[in-house]
């Protein structure tokens, strides 16, 4: 009786721990997730990390080698929202059925916002297909792309750089009027699949290798085509912007992010050279820019070097705008006046500065010599994912500087 009593009160009490009114715990969203954008051309995927890291959660997003910290991580049960770094936009899902389900919202022109479906799944080791190509096609080189709008038959130049290991490919595409950063994917029979999105802007490429050695396929809306080409090149980013002709120095007064005015011959700027640069906290080629600029800058401020950013925002709506580029100052430590030039469209810059008559691509820069006069300027920013572009850059732009500064 005694022993048939115990059994009795221990299925009491495993009833109650089963019954009990308790809330389950939340579900922990820490670790690798696989991340999918449903894009209209197509599935692209890219790697989420979520962890604690001193006390806080922070995640990253993953695109071949980078990894882009987010350290506006917000997660409430089994909820999450993620501020990107430096943008307007936001990654917001919930966990449900083991996944997790939301969107990423962004913002339009006009300060208007849409969203892409995002589910993420736990796991991560694989980035398009969960078993890799034995014997994949090689597609690893430069190569000479042309992107055709199907819409209005316009054409642009484009040189892919790709590196390949087996399946799993690495590289970036070069534009004129900027890269596209870090791509990563890999290949399946004799297509090439690569995608990239890095809390900016999402990029999907699939292209198919075909018999006669030269490939086709897509990238969001534009046709592509293309040959390998060891000697692909792009027009020089220094013939791009033109001037017009009999131009007067530079003449603007425009509001920082505090509203306070900040004018071209404020006596900062007076007897320096400066670089003025035209860009948007939209534009993931100025992200890289503005990392650049802020290492640039220091050891050569004392020698009348001086740095101005002219920001052409989405949001119409001057606090707003004001908003994001208080954001992006923080999240790239910036030290150097970054004003609020109006809102991005056809010809807003040539309205603030009058002296530009063609206007190619964000960013571009235009750098002054110590008398007011645009000695140089330059469309678009090839940042570190284009390896020795990058560094050829650097250099030049260095011995460009220097060079002025030196004139007294």
């Amino acid at each position: 009786m005694m022993a048939g009593r115990r059994f009795a009160l221990l299925g009491v009490a495993l009833l109650g721990v089963a019954c009990g009114g308790g809330e389950p715990p939340p579900p922990d969203l820490h670790g690798t997730w696989r991340a999918v954008l449903a894009g209209s051309g197509g599935d692209l995927p890219f790697g989420l990390e979520i962890t604690a890291e001193d006390g806080r959660d922070v995640a990253y997003l993953v695109n071949g080698p980078e990894r882009v910290r987010v350290t506006d991580v917000t997660i409430d049960g089994g909820r999450m929202v993620l501020g990107m770094p430096g943008y307007p936009h936001r990654i917001e899902a919930s966990f449900e059925e083991g996944q997790l389900r939301g969107a990423v919202v962004f913002v339009r022109p006009g300060g208007e916002t849409g969203s892409v479906r995002l589910v993420a799944e736990r796991g991560g080791g694989w980035r398009f297909f969960p078993v890799p190509d034995a014997r994949p096609v090689d597609f690893s080189g430069r190569w000479a792309l042309t992107f055709r709008d199907p819409e209005s038959g316009r054409e642009l130049a484009g040189v892919a750089e790709l590196s390949q290991d087996g399946h799993v490919v690495n590289g970036t595409v070069l534009r004129e009027s900027g890269d596209d950063r870090y791509l990563a994917g890999e290949v399946r029979g004799d297509t090439l699949f690569l995608s990239r999105f890095d809390g900016g802007s999402a990029r999907l490429y699939v292209l198919r290798r075909e018999a006669d050695g030269t490939v086709s396929g897509r990238a969001g809306p534009y046709e592509l085509s293309g040959r390998r080409d060891p000697d692909a090149t792009l027009r020089d980013g220094a013939t791009l912007t033109a001037l017009r002709e009999d131009h007067e120095p530079l003449d603007f007064e425009l509001p920082d992010v505090d509203g306070h005015p900040v004018s071209i011959d404020d006596e900062r700027f007076r007897d320096k050279v400066v670089i003025v640069t035209i860009g948007g906290t939209w534009c993931p080629n100025c992200h890289d820019e503005a990392v650049f600029l802020r290492d640039f800058l220091p050891p050569r401020r004392e020698r009348g070097l001086e740095v101005v950013q002219l920001m052409f925002e989405y949001e119409e709506d001057f606090d707003a705008a004001a908003a994001g580029v208080r954001d992006f100052i923080e999240t790239f430590g910036i030290d150097y006046p970054v004003l609020i030039a109006g809102s991005y469209g056809p010809g807003r810059v040539q309205q603030v500065l009058p002296q530009i008559e063609t206007f190619f691509a964000y960013p571009t820069t235009l750098v002054l010599d110590r008398e007011g006069r645009i000695r140089y300027t330059h469309t678009g920013f090839s940042g570190p994912a284009t390896g020795v572009h990058y560094e050829e850059f650097e250099r030049e732009f260095a011995a460009l500087i220097d060079g002025l500064l030196a004139e007294g």
